[in-house]
Order: structure tokens, then sequence, then C-alpha cells
């Protein structure tokens, strides 16, 4: 029986692949930057996958390691050649120790990169094999290095800006929950599509579980975005945060999941975006300043610093309305209800 109301409990949930366990102390599930909030330990010794990090790491991490990878095997082979007093190598002609082991970093840069401008060479055994093993190992690095460089130059990666907030905002005589985003980058995105899950945490069966639930959106695809997308949920009686307070969302530890969908014309690709908003980035009761505006030479400007920025505003007081009977009137002698 308890597994029939579960069931039946969950049938007009949403379940989209997130645990439904209300942990105390959970932060948020995705990340500002689209990633999902998410630790996972394998449990094999090493724990890492170079080459997926190479392809997702920062720019700044990519070129730093790029840069240490190639001075440390320099450094490494011109350690051997130098401990080997560089006698295998034709065209050493320092005198000093620090000379000697210059020539000797430059004739393995030279090698690494089989560029072999032909002053050094190897003329012994040992570093002949020595010099073969460094430029099987610069073949294999610099071709791991343009496959990595290239993943991420041809790997589509929309650049959208979402505001930091998510707002309660009166629509009308209602409410509604929105939440604002925009292009940052100049390229064309076409019939792009939002999907918006609310998931909130259920006590009221003491389960304590989470439940999710796909919100009913105003506008939920757009054939062209070249300015901003201010999503909007009304909250009317078909929506769950209907008669729900600012206290309440807090309670029930709500998280709004944002999916958006469309088509990139300059990857040619279909690309998705992530985002989610938590309690803790709700505004009760504002409502959004238009990051655009017409310029003096009649161009529409968009200025993205202002994607997010909102005014307090007082919500409409929502009123339930009461069938008061008629009063009854006389009419020839006789009372008549109506």
């Amino acid at each position: 029986m308890a597994l029939r109301d579960r069931i039946n409990r969950n049938r007009n949930n949403v379940d989209i692949g997130l645990d439904h366990g209300a942990q105390e102390g959970r932060q948020r599930t995705v990340n500002l930057d689209g990633s999902y909030n998410i630790r996972k330990v394998t449990g094999d010794r090493i724990d890492f996958d170079l080459y997926h990090w190479l392809l997702t790491t920062k720019w700044k991490n990519y070129w730093i390691t790029v840069f240490l990878f190639y001075g440390g095997v320099n450094l490494f082979y011109a350690v051997v050649y130098y401990l080997c007093d560089a006698q295998g190598i034709n065209g050493v002609s320092g005198v000093s120790g620090i000379s000697k082991f210059m020539q000797c970093f430059f004739f393995s840069s030279q090698t690494f990169t089989t560029v072999g401008y032909g002053a050094m060479y190897p003329v012994d055994v040992f570093s002949s094999w020595m010099a073969s093993l460094e430029a099987f190992t610069g073949l294999m690095g610099f071709a791991v290095l343009t496959g990595t460089l290239y993943g991420r130059f041809s790997k589509p990666k929309p650049l959208m800006k979402f505001g930091r907030n998510l707002i309660i905002a009166p629509v009308g005589e209602l409410t509604g929950l929105q939440f604002i985003f925009a292009n940052q980058r100049t390229s064309n995105i076409m019939d792009l599509e939002a999907t918006v899950n609310y998931s909130w945490v259920d006590n009221s069966n003491n389960d304590g579980l989470r439940r999710f639930k796909q919100l009913n959106l105003e506008l939920s695809k757009i054939a062209m975005f070249p300015l901003s997308w201010t999503i909007n949920h009304i909250i009317d009686d078909q929506s769950p945060l209907y008669g729900m307070t600012e206290q309440d969302m807090k309670d029930q530890e709500i998280e709004i999941f944002i999916t958006l969908r469309g088509y990139d014309e300059t990857y040619a690709q279909t690309i998705y975006i992530r985002m989610s908003y938590t309690w803790r980035d709700l505004i009760y009761g504002a409502k959004f300043q238009k990051p655009f505006y017409v310029g003096t030479d009649g161009k529409m400007v968009m200025d993205l610093r202002k994607v997010g920025s909102y005014d307090l505003v007082d919500l409409p007081q929502r009123t339930i309305p009461i069938e008061i009977p008629a009063a009854p009137y006389e009419v020839e002698g006789e009372m008549l209800d109506l």
C-alpha cells in the first residue's frame, strides 16, 4: 500500500534525473557556469581524466599546462645531456657549465620540436637514443595538444548571461516567477526554447522527499534572440506556487532548474544551456529593468551590465472571492430569495 501511495503521489510530478533526497545543508545542484555541483568518487587510485580536463578547463589553466609540459620535458632531457658532459652532441662549444647547459637545453628544444637546424647533432649511441626518444615524445605530445586545442575551439560553447536573482514580480492582478538572461556573444541563436522545472521539499507526508514539477510558461519558445528574454511563470490557481509566501518558499527550499535549447548559426549546431536558482536567490516583490534602449543613431543598444537589475515594487494583494447570498426583498407581501 505504501508503494502504491508513493507511485500515485509521483504521477503528477516530473523526474528530471536528480535525487529526491532532501539532505540538510544541500547546496545548489547546477553551478552558475552550467556545470553540475556534484563531486564524483570512482574509487580508482588515480581519479583524474587528463584529456577531459584539457578540454574543459579554463584557458588560463590550459596554457599554463602546455608551457609547463613543454618546459619540463626540455628541461629533463637537457639535464640528461648535460650529465653526460654533452660529449655525445657535436656543436656544443660552451666553456662554462651554464653555457653548456643552455646549449643542451636548446638542443633539446630543437629535437623535441623536430626542427633540427643542423648546428648541433648527436654523435654517439646514447645521445642518439635519447634524441630519438625525445623526438617521439615531442611528436606524441604535440599530437595530443593539437587535438585538445582543436577540440576546445570546435566545441560549441555558448556564453549566456543570467541575472543573479529570481524574482516574484507583479503581472497584472496576479504575480509571476521571473528570471532574465541575454546572449553575451554576437552569434545568432534561433528557435530558442526554455524548459523550467520547479523543485521543493515535500513535508506533507513526513518523508522529506524532493519533488519536481515542470512549470507552465507564458512563452516557452522564441524564433529569434537578439536582445534579452524574461521568462515568466504566471502564479495562478494552476501553479504549484499559488498561495505560497516568501517564508513558505524558504521552508520548502525551492530550486528552479532551467534548460535552454537553441540553434547556434556560428557553430551550425544545437546548443544546450543549464542554470538553476535556489530560494537564496529569490527576491520577493521586484521588477526587472529593461537592459536595452534605442541609441542616438537609432540603433538598439543591449547593455549587458543591466541584465538582472531590478527595482523593488509592491505586489498586488491576492483576494479570494467570497460568494455572498443576495438579501431577500419584499414583493407584494411575499419574501423572495434571489
